[in-house]
C-alpha cells in the first residue's frame, strides 16, 4: 500500500474519484507551503514555482493496481513525486509536466481547487 495525496478530479465527489476504488481515505490534509496551484478549467495543476502556497486535498491509502490505473489517467500531463504533508506524512502527488505550457493559467492562491461544473457534468 502507498499513500497518495489528491487535490483535483480524484477528490471525493469528483468525476475521477471512482478510480480510487476501495482505497481508504486517511484524512483531509495539506502540503507544506512549497507549490503553486493553477486553474486549468476542468482540473487543477500543481507546479514547483513561486509564489508558493499550501495545496489542500485528500490523503488515500492505495494499492499498486489502483496507483497504476491513476498513473495511466495522469499520463502525459502529470508526473508523480513524493511530497511532505502538514501531518508529517510523505505521499505521492501529481505535478504538471514541465512539457505542458502553464504560464497562461491563473493561479489559485488558496491552493484549494473546487469546480462545481465538473462535479455535476463530469470529466471531459
Amino acid at each position: 500500500m502507498s499513500l497518495l495525496f489528491v487535490y483535483g478530479t480524484l477528490k471525493s465527489g469528483y468525476c475521477n474519484h471512482h478510480l480510487l476504488g476501495n482505497s481508504v481515505l486517511v484524512s483531509e490534509n495539506c502540503t507544506k507551503e512549497r507549490f503553486r496551484m493553477l486553474d486549468m478549467k476542468d482540473f487543477p495543476g500543481v507546479v514547483m514555482s513561486e509564489p508558493t502556497s499550501r495545496i489542500s486535498g485528500e490523503l488515500f491509502n492505495v494499492d499498486r493496481e489502483t496507483l497504476n490505473a491513476i498513473d495511466d489517467l495522469e499520463g502525459k500531463w502529470f508526473f508523480r513525486e513524493d511530497v511532505l504533508l502538514d501531518n508529517g506524512s510523505k505521499a505521492g502527488m501529481y505535478f504538471l509536466s514541465p512539457n505542458v505550457p502553464h504560464e497562461k493559467f491563473p493561479v489559485i492562491e488558496s491552493g484549494c481547487w473546487e469546480n462545481n461544473d465538473v462535479k455535476t457534468r463530469g470529466c471531459k
